[in-house]
């Protein structure tokens, strides 16, 4: 049992080691991550909060439109 609570924290880390380096890549810091998502969030309206993490992570899948107001 001890074995296999060893390996699943060894994946778990590397799995935690893989995401921060996949997010470093995207954003440099966390910083820039938060202030990419508060200038995002004053500018943009979006669905949930899923959409708004899929539009900063996948910026090319959308296209930005402008609406006026009535």
């Amino acid at each position: 049992m001890y074995l296999l609570t060893l390996l699943a924290f060894i994946f778990h880390q590397v799995f935690e080691l893989k995401d921060v380096i996949r997010r470093r890549k995207a954003y440099g810091s966390k910083r820039h991550l938060w202030e990419n998502l508060r200038s995002t969030i004053r500018i943009l309206l979006v669905e949930d909060w899923e959409q708004l993490m899929d539009l900063l992570l996948n910026e090319d899948d959308y296209d930005a439109t402008a609406v006026k107001r009535e």
